[in-house]
């Protein structure tokens, strides 16, 4: 058996800021296959990568000062004034400091074109670029819209020659179900919601997650990954906590691939290696199958 591609999670969040142009550069020198990044579109159409839909009062200052509230929709705002804030350290005190690693002052939000040219640069053979589209299926209150912000990361992606070495990755199954349409050879992952968040899904009047895009696991046996082969879905990308070794043999038996996400232990990854995990999106500072029985890296 084969070990599993190796992703830094978020530009390798457990090391460096999460999706910063300073974790994709650690990143290239670390022994990773490659990066995974989240995406959003800004009001005047840049791609930019960031986890949340708008700025964390307490991971962004403007000129010095922390956020009294939480910043723009990123969706609202162009991307000159979101350049503006500095996101590479937590307010002291806060929640997000107590998880931050490796803070840096002067870290900027960055465009997925400027991602990609830090890559294109690198030395070596060309990583892999997961690229999560972020977008909210009930009501796209808060997101950009999906067939926008998926256009775009397609065409930035096309015009540094990215597409075949780029993975599509969304929660929002519609926006897979588009892309298998107008770019049928793009690789993609299906994202399930881990079921210790299930209670927090908006279901429509009839009970369904606006997530499946017409697949909700309860019309398929409850299983999501029957309601991913149904949507026409070549991979299952699930929390690390929903995976037991059954649902990896599911899983293989329907032909899916399985990329396991929110990774954080040697422990975790030699154990999702071991049942047959084809790619794995790590934190780090872990990168490799092995690390549990031979000890952390130096």
């Amino acid at each position: 058996m084969s070990e599993p591609v190796i992703i830094a999670g978020a530009c390798g969040y457990g090391v460096w800021p999460s999706n910063s142009i300073e974790g994709v550069r650690g990143c290239l020198d670390a022994p990773v296959h490659g990066i995974e990044i989240d995406v959003h579109l800004t009001a005047d159409g840049h791609v930019v990568a960031h986890h949340d839909y708008r700025l964390h009062a307490d991971q962004s200052r403007l000129d010095g000062t922390w956020l009294s509230s939480p910043g723009p929709l990123l969706r609202d705002a162009d991307l000159a004034s979101l350049k503006r804030f500095d996101l590479g350290r937590a307010r002291p005190g806060s929640r997000r400091a107590a998880h931050a690693h490796n803070e840096i002052d002067g870290i900027f939000l960055p465009t997925l074109p400027e991602i990609l040219d830090v890559m294109k640069a690198a030395q070596g053979p060309r990583r892999q670029l997961f690229v999560e589209i972020k977008t909210d299926p009930a009501g796209y209150r808060e997101s950009a819209d999906p067939v926008r912000l998926l256009d775009q990361v397609l065409a930035d992606l096309a015009a540094t020659d990215w597409l075949s070495a780029s993975k599509i990755i969304a929660f929002d199954w519609s926006v897979l179900r588009r892309l298998s349409s107008i770019a049928p050879g793009i690789a993609t992952a299906h994202l399930t919601v881990p079921e210790a968040m299930h209670s927090q899904i908006v279901r429509d009047a009839a009970g369904d997650s606006p997530w499946a895009d017409g697949c909700d696991p309860r019309h398929h046996g409850g299983s999501d990954l029957r309601a991913i082969a149904a949507h026409g879905g070549e991979e299952w990308s699930p929390h690390v906590s929903d995976v037991t070794e059954a649902r990896m043999a599911e899983a293989k038996t329907l032909g899916l691939r399985v990329g396991v996400w929110g990774l954080g232990s040697a422990a975790d990854i030699d154990r999702m290696a071991a049942w047959g995990a084809d790619a794995l999106t790590v934190s780090g500072p872990v990168w490799s199958v092995g690390q549990s029985k031979a000890g952390p890296a130096p």
